[in-house]
Order: C-alpha cells, then structure tokens, then sequence
C-alpha cells in the first residue's frame, strides 16, 4: 500500500508574491505558509511591506528563513529584478512567482485621463511583465521542475463592467500573456496561469464606488452564490496551482467568482 501524503503540501518550495502587503496579495502569502513554503512579500512601500512580514512572523511563529520582504516599483525592470534576486538571496531558490500587484479606478470611460490609463496598464501589466520575464531567465539558466507563474486576472478580463475600461483591459491582457508565455515557456518546464476573482470582500485602497449600498446589492444579485468571495477563498487556488497536483496545469484562467460569470 502506498503512503499518503497532504494534498498541496509546499514544504521547501519559497514563493515570492507582488503586491503583498495588504489584501488579497496578503491571505496568498498566508496561504503558502500554511501549506509549508516559504515566502518573499513584495510590496511598493518599504514600511507597510515590512511590516506585513513582521506580521506574518508573528502569525506563523517563523523567523526571515521563512518570510522576507522586498519593495519597490516592480514596473521597472530592474526593480523586477531586484525583487526575484531577493528571494533567491534570501531562501536560496525560487519556485513559484505570483504576480498579484495591481491597481484601479472605477469611473465612466469618457472621464479616464491618459496618465490614469497609463497607470492601470503599467502597475497591471507591464510590472507582472517585468517580473514574470526575470523569473523565467533565472529558473532556464538553472533548470529544475515544478516552476511556475501565477497572474491575479479578473472577471473584467472577461466580461463586460461599466466602469472598469483600462483596469478590463489591463486583466484581459493578461488573459492573453497567460497563453502566450505558458505556450513559449512550456519547453523550459515553467507552467503560467492565471486565478481571476470576482468581487471580493477586501476593497482595493482608494476605491470608494463600493461603500454604495446599490453597488452591493447589484453585486450579490449577479452573483448567483449571493456574496463577495472572502479574501481565503481567493488564495486557495493559488497554492493549488503552485502544487505537484496542478502539474499539467497550464495556460489556464481558473475563475473563482462565486458563479458570476456561469450566466
């Protein structure tokens, strides 16, 4: 008879995760670490990034061999770099990338300036760009199996929502950058896919629309599971698709919107 082992158990692997420091990007890395990896938290603020680190710390009662932290722009390429370097520096190797950082602003499409498209666009896709492509140099200069490439996409990217013109067309070019670079990098054994939420009960910072009490209810009614994902259920499928068990997993966009996108 054969041993069983836990299903996505990630002891040894280190993961490093963009846009870390509060929300979603903080409940992925709190989801890695109790699966066993370690992980590198990426933010933009060195004092809010340090300190989700120090919280998880304390959390998980681990030291620095088990989270570290790095910030910075991430839509330069040297910063990128920098960030990917980090991990390795700290822990020794990296396994899995999970480009989550990004940014939105809910308006009327006629009202959107230029710098506020080229903003959502750089943050949204350019950085995980950025740090996808340093990521895969490293792991094809020093091959070994089970690397991979998570994006944050989005229902948006997908289906149509007044109000989201450049952060919609941000996720559904990474929709797209998922099948191009799984497709590219597949020979090199890297994997990239994508887990794209709906809406969600941690708020971006600065987005207000949802404070609204007939935006909720506009929510909950096109939902057909009556409610926003918790920030949880959102980090799970991250380290499922991280896992040995997502192994011939790739090019995928796995929806997780409580049904939204179903009707």
């Amino acid at each position: 008879m054969s041993e069983t082992s836990p299903l996505f158990d990630l002891s040894g692997r280190v993961v490093a995760i963009s846009g870390a420091s509060r929300g979603v990007g903080l409940a992925i890395a709190r989801a890695f670490l109790r699966q066993g990896a370690s992980v590198v938290i990426g933010g933009l603020h060195q004092a809010e990034t340090d300190s989700a680190a120090d919280t998880l710390r304390t959390e998980f009662t681990v030291g620095p061999e088990r989270v570290s932290a790095s910030w910075g722009d991430l839509s330069h390429q040297n910063a990128a770099d920098n960030f990917i370097h980090a991990g390795l520096n700290a822990h020794g190797r990296l396994d899995t990338l999970v480009a989550n950082a990004g940014i939105d602003i809910i308006q009327p499409a006629l009202q959107y300036t230029p710098d506020q498209w080229d903003s959502i666009m750089t943050t949204n896709v350019r950085a995980g760009f950025h740090l996808a492509r340093a990521a895969a140099r490293n792991w094809i200069q020093h091959p070994a199996p089970g690397r991979s490439v998570i994006f944050t996409s989005s229902i948006a990217g997908t289906v149509g929502i007044p109000t989201l013109a450049p952060y919609s067309a941000s996720k559904g070019a990474i929709n797209q950058l998922v099948k191009t670079l799984a497709t590219e990098w597949a020979p090199h054994a890297i994997r990239v896919n994508a887990v794209a939420p709906g809406y969600v009960d941690t708020i971006m910072e600065g987005v207000r629309v949802h404070d609204d009490p007939a935006t909720e209810q506009r929510i909950r009614r096109f939902t057909p599971l009556g409610r926003r994902a918790h920030a949880e259920e959102v980090a799970a499928p991250f380290v499922f698709l991280a896992s040995h068990e997502a192994a011939y997993i790739t090019g995928s966009i796995l929806t997780v919107d409580g049904g939204y996108t179903a009707q």
